[in-house]
């Protein structure tokens, strides 16, 4: 039972130089090791990535080498499709099952595994798990490969330069400062790769899917409730079958609470669900760091400018701006944990994530709940992103998120705009609690489970100059960063 990470191992090649399809590289030609035209891959990571681990070519940011590594505008998007290769070992008991997971993919991909074919969605920021109990190999031997496409639109850098080149890229769901921004290159690959995290996880009959952690405060944050909701899978059938499942809410009294850098201690507590299905035993389990603090923000009526508290307490925002700390995506817990940690250590108490670059990897969140960095969180919908996908939940169960913005400077279209205003505001419960100082069990029952909503806990501000930063105007002195 568990989860393995899939991070090492990996080999690469050029799409174009590999002269045999995804089922014969699984079944019965499978490369064995680098040898033309197959190397080490860098997985998670980029394509780019892995020519310059194995000095196919130079270092970007070296210099001007830059220069010397060919534009997917000028290559065509075949010369920066790969396919990336690897086996895994996996042998399952009876009613086990074996879910193949990637966090990210930039950013389309055909998998192969023990030559069978699956197409996986489109988008960089999409999630993908697969039960492939029914197609592992009996002995335990799996072959895995995976040809990923750069996104449909790369654009052209125009010889001038300038930011977001052509804005091409924009038509994609992913980042748009790999066409070039005022503090980057372009990144020639445009970020093509399996960029984020691949495992595999076994599980009984029953999986646990996107628990919703909820932390509700009254009597002067003496007495919290903890409300816990899931999604679950019930694996009787090929499609699985899902189904929501709400928890009893756990009472706590004077529990220690989670404060930003500079304010208190970061407490976290360890929560744990676990599903036991009767005539197998534990089924799946699921455990995070979870931390209780209420984050309030209004429009001060003296200035038009935006004010916090967190556990009733105002906070003077000091925050710069994360856009991410390297240009391949070599993003290891380590690297995320100093960089992080230098942002606590200049004081500062806030952190943007800007909406041109990543929807961050969870190992950012939990450096950022480690160190009290309150998260200013903008979505890829900036100025020239309009992806049409409503992100995915999975950021409710982190206590250092402060509060969504919808984009960079302009606000999304009408229609994702408003399904974020609706999908994300906040709770009637909290206000009910805060305003009456009843506890939970004494609300209407209308106001009983705020596990309802996609968020709730968070307030939505529709754009980075918007609704008390700047108000729309160009105005960038106001705000807190």
């Amino acid at each position: 039972m568990g989860k393995t990470v899939l991070d090492s191992g990996w080999l690469a090649a050029r799409s174009t130089e590999v002269h045999l399809s995804g089922t014969q590289l699984t079944t019965t030609h499978s490369p064995t090791g680098p040898n033309q035209p197959w190397m080490e891959a860098a997985v998670p990571g980029t394509v780019l990535g892995t020519l310059v681990k194995n000095k196919v070519v130079p270092d970007p940011f070296y210099g001007l080498e830059n220069e010397a590594i060919i534009d997917i505008a000028d290559s065509g998007r075949e010369y920066y499709t790969f396919w990336f290769f690897t086996t895994f070992q996996c042998k399952l008991s009876a009613n086990q099952h074996l879910d193949l997971n990637f966090r990210g993919i930039n950013y389309s991909a055909e998998l192969y595994l023990n030559g069978n074919k699956k197409i996986l969605p489109k988008g960089m920021f999409r999630r993908h798990s697969l039960d492939v109990t029914d197609i592992l190999h009996p002995d335990g031997q799996n072959f895995l490969a995976v040809l990923v496409y750069p996104p449909d639109h790369p654009g052209t850098i125009p010889p001038e330069g300038g930011q977001g080149g052509d804005h091409e890229i924009g038509k994609d769901v992913t980042t748009q400062y790999v066409e070039g921004w005022d503090w980057m290159t372009p990144i020639r690959d445009r970020n093509t790769g399996i960029w984020d995290e691949v495992s595999i996880s076994i599980t009984g009959p029953v999986k646990i899917i996107d628990p919703h952690l909820v932390s509700t405060f009254y009597d002067d944050y003496k007495r919290i409730y903890l409300h816990t909701a899931t999604e679950r899978n019930i694996c009787l059938s090929p499609s699985g079958n899902r189904v929501q499942h709400a928890f009893p809410q756990l009472f706590f009294y004077k529990p220690n609470l989670w404060w930003p850098n500079g304010m208190g201690r970061q407490a976290l507590y360890n929560v744990t669900i676990t599903v036991d299905v009767k005539g197998h035993g534990e089924s799946d389990s699921w455990s995070h760091m979870h931390g209780f603090r209420k984050i309030e923000s209004y429009i001060d009526s003296a200035t038009g400018g935006r004010l916090f508290k967190v556990n009733g307490q105002p906070i003077f925002i000091r925050g710069g701006n994360w856009i991410l700390s390297d240009g391949l995506l070599r993003l290891s817990k380590k690297r995320y944990q100093t960089d992080i940690k230098f942002h606590a250590d200049m004081n500062f108490n806030m952190i943007r994530c800007w909406g041109g670059g990543l929807a961050e990897r969870p190992e950012f969140y939990h450096y950022c709940d480690i160190y009290g960095l309150l998260v200013w969180q903008e979505f890829w919908i900036t100025g020239d992103v309009d992806g049409r996908e409503t992100p995915s939940s999975f950021y409710e169960i982190i206590p250092s998120l402060a509060l969504w913005v919808g984009g960079n400077e302009q606000v999304p279209p009408p229609d994702i705009n408003n399904a974020l205003k609706d999908e994300l505001k906040l709770h009637p419960h909290f206000e009910s609690l805060h305003n009456t100082g009843k506890s939970a069990q004494e609300l209407p029952a209308s106001l009983k489970d705020p596990t309802d909503y996609l968020d709730g806990t968070r307030i939505y501000i529709q754009g980075s100059m918007w609704d008390g930063f700047a108000n729309g105007k160009g105005d960038f002195t106001d705000g807190p960063l």
